[in-house]
């Protein structure tokens, strides 16, 4: 394994190169890693690729290069196809996908889809009528801000199902629902892309939508005021150069990436009360503790805590203590029994970003686990790798590994180890972890049936050791299902 820098808490205000956080230095802790790299990247036209009426020469430089290196760029518009062809003709053949009309058209591979019903064309001979010029999308009417009151008084009589969204001075009149987020979404779904892998970037309002659908936002330095204060990031330069430095920069390009304090997730509390949390992306975590303390139970709830988040978690189950994980919408079990099934048939297992997989291996003996979880381990990685997804590897069992220390380690992404015994576990993976959770006390189980989580301490990097208590679990806890 490369050289690595571990999880440490940072002062914000410092910034970094090319970028600086929109959070507090007390609020936020980076995770700093290397070899992981963002699979997609969803970017507005305007004031973010475009200044001065032209298209940025280094922003686009940067996306032909992100997309050399296997980055897949998705532009964000609220512009109809027509005006982009007038204007940015050049403009789709830089990017792989285009979400138009501010979500309610998705073009990809050239052809258009209408992700929504347009609006109601009663209200095109309305505003005729009244004299209020506009232009008609595919899905959307245009106007010019100065006549919001005219199109709501309209909107309103005619009883139509629509919103009203400002881009700077037009208004922008879209069938109820559709936004920015959504269309990304549905573009997303198409191209079979996970949305916890993907940044967003943008400079107004209607950007905030994707922000919330994608795992890092970032607001150019000359966004509107409002934007900053809800973006992950705000970079630093004017024009096209702080887009240009996010794609091939160190977060994206995988020098220097982090967990935003938004997408942490609480796994206990403290003993001042204050909650305990642990990153929902790109974090190495080792959970060790004695035989019998509580171990599986934390590792089930680590895995809850994820694919509530909305993360693709595979958990690798050594003795059937994980089953219960289906009880979550859009989990699934595969148990691999007398008849293996082939680790490289894991595509059509995680056919989907959003579903999970739990692959139980209670009934499988002893010598046969090493080998199929080497199998599956770099057939989980590679799809990884490829795919984006899925986001954690959780593995449960110190059987898992056979006793070999020398196993080859775990490549950098989310992933999340178990043993009492860290030195069974691969060689370094202790000592080079981001998340250390250790259970502290041997009888804790007798505390889960008293609904009294079980003790445990953290280590976040190399920062201090803090005891907590467990949170409660989400589904059932049974240990060893199958045994």
């Amino acid at each position: 394994m490369g050289d690595r820098v571990p999880l440490r808490l940072e002062a914000h205000r410092q910034g970094v190169v090319g970028v600086h956080t929109a959070t507090s230095a007390c609020e936020q802790a980076e995770l700093l890693m290397a070899d992981e790299v963002f699979r997609v990247a969803a970017v507005d036209l305007d004031r973010t690729l475009r200044s001065e009426g032209c298209l940025s020469p280094e922003a686009i430089r940067a996306i032909d290069q992100g997309r050399r290196a296997g980055l897949v760029v998705v532009l964000v518009t609220s512009r109809t196809g027509q005006d982009l062809q007038v204007e940015f003709p050049e403009i789709a053949d830089h990017v792989d996908a285009l979400v138009l009309e501010n979500g309610a058209v998705a073009v990809i591979g050239g052809k258009a889809d209408a992700l929504s019903p347009p609006v109601d064309d009663a209200l095109d001979d309305a505003l005729t009528r009244r004299g209020v010029p506009f232009r008609r999308g595919e899905a959307l009417v245009a106007v010019d801000a100065e006549h919001a009151g005219t199109v709501l008084e309209l909107i309103t009589r005619l009883g139509l199902d629509c919103q009203l969204v400002r881009d700077e001075r037009a208004l922008l009149v879209l069938p109820a629902g559709v936004t920015k987020g959504f269309g990304l979404c549905e573009v997303l779904k198409k191209m079979h892309r996970p949305g916890r892998n993907i940044t967003a970037v943008g400079d107004a309002e209607n950007d905030l939508t994707m922000f919330g659908v994608t795992e890092i936002g970032a607001a150019v330095a000359n966004a509107i005021p409002s934007v900053p204060a809800h973006a992950d990031l705000v970079l630093v330069h004017e024009t096209g150069a702080d887009v240009a430095d996010l794609l091939v920069g160190r977060y994206l390009g995988g020098a220097r990436l982090w967990c935003p304090p938004r997408r942490w997730v609480d796994i206990g509390s403290y003993d001042d009360g204050t909650p305990t949390q642990v990153p929902g992306s790109r974090a190495r975590v080792v959970v060790t503790g004695p035989a019998g303390s509580g171990k599986s139970y934390l590792v089930g709830l680590l895995a809850e805590r994820w694919i509530e988040s909305g993360y693709c978690v595979l958990v690798i189950d050594a003795l059937g203590d994980h089953l219960a994980l289906q009880e979550l919408d859009r989990v699934q079990v595969v148990e691999v029994g007398r008849d293996l099934l082939d680790p490289a048939e894991l595509p059509h297992w995680l056919g989907r970003p959003d579903i999970s997989i739990v692959v139980e291996m209670s009934r499988l003996a002893e010598p046969r686990k090493f080998d199929y979880v080497l199998r599956l381990r770099a057939a989980a990685q590679a799809h990884r790798e490829e795919h984006g997804f899925p986001d954690w590897l959780v593995y449960d069992g110190r059987q898992l590994f056979g006793g070999d220390t020398d196993a080859p380690g775990i490549r950098p992404g989310g992933w999340s180890l178990s043993s009492f015994d860290p030195a069974t576990l691969p060689a370094g993976q202790v000592d080079d972890t981001e998340v250390l959770l250790e259970l502290t006390e041997a009888d804790s189980l007798a505390q889960l049936a008293s609904w009294i989580g079980p003790r445990a301490s953290i280590r976040l990097g190399c920062g201090e050791v803090r005891p907590f208590t467990v949170a409660a679990r989400q589904t059932t806890y049974a240990r060893c299902q199958h045994i």
